[in-house]
């Protein structure tokens, strides 16, 4: 039987330890070499912008250096992931980024690429599946999926971009992860999450979480949701629920999310993109894994 409302042990940081924008500064000699932008107001994702090298210090590691710096500070922060949007034909951005464990993931008008700080389940399916290969593909419109195969089996984990290559053709709302596939053994799983696109000062919106056992065995575990300030549970499962999944079946639960009339609207001008993200993490059987939806903040009132 369900049970709602159990502890999870406490991971990351809480609301209240939020950071809003780093401004990341390389000095050579009292001169200014490069500069970038960490954007880190909403957990779990942050986002490196605008980095730029002064032309005099190009190809002396400044530019590696500021993504380095970069990773440290989100990694310490307790985000999850990091993200940069590059030109599709800057191939030096690319092996700067790549060189930093970075991974290929949204094509269109840019390239948006990916470093997981913390994700456990691809952290454990690499540690037992060391030979697997990896490849990035688009699925359907802007859904990109990060697939890492094991060569002598046919386990594979694959993680679901949702979103767009850059601010241009990304329709206000920020990069999420939306869905996790995992055959590993005899465990076999799938999860999404998606939510309405639009939540309103004052009003509520759903949070549709799915989960499917394809597996022999009973899959044990649970989900909480991690919201950002001015957004609160409001419906019957305040913040989590533990349960098992037979073979072959499935859990889906939608959740109420409200987001305060108070909102401070304003202060989305300046990020990236006015939405925001809800997170979900999850435990299945041996597998912790998050997955992340994002909610375009309209200043309309809910009601």
């Amino acid at each position: 039987m369900a049970d709602h409302g159990f502890e999870w042990p406490q991971i990351g940081v809480t609301p209240e330890d939020f950071r809003d924008k780093e401004v990341i500064v390389s000095h050579i000699g009292g001169v200014v070499a490069g500069r970038a932008i960490l954007d880190m107001a909403f957990y779990p994702l942050a986002e490196l912008e605008n980095l730029e090298v002064s032309p005099p210090f190009r190809s002396r590691g400044v530019g590696s250096a500021i993504v380095r710096h970069a990773i440290e500070t989100a990694s310490r922060a307790g985000f999850l992931a990091i993200h940069v949007q590059t030109a599709r034909d800057n191939l030096t951005a690319q092996r700067r980024y790549a060189q930093n464990g970075f991974l290929p993931a949204t094509r269109g008008e840019m390239l948006r690429v990916w470093r997981f700080l913390n994700l456990p389940a691809l952290s454990q399916f690499l540690h037992d599946h060391p030979m697997a290969l990896f490849d990035s593909r688009r699925t359907s419109d802007r859904e990109h999926t990060l697939r890492w195969a094991d060569t002598g089996s046919e386990d594979e984990l694959a993680v679901t971009i949702r979103g767009g290559s850059c601010q241009g053709d990304s329709d206000g709302l920020a990069p999420a992860v939306s869905a996790l596939r995992l055959r590993s053994g005899s465990v076999k799983l799938t999860a999404s999450l998606d939510a309405d696109r639009s939540a309103q000062l004052g009003g509520t919106f759903s949070t549709r979480i799915a989960l499917a056992n394809e597996g022999p065995d009973d899959l044990a575990g649970g989900f909480r949701i991690g919201l950002n300030p001015g957004f609160h549970v409001a419906s019957d499962y305040p913040g989590g629920e533990r349960f098992s999944i037979p073979p072959g079946a499935a859990v889906e639960r939608s959740v109420a999310v409200a987001l305060d009339s108070d909102f401070p609207v304003a202060t989305l001008g300046v990020c990236a993109y006015p939405s925001v993200p809800i997170t979900v993490d999850l435990l299945l059987g041996d597998h912790t894994f998050w997955l992340v939806a994002q909610a375009l903040v309209s200043q309309t009132n809910g009601g």
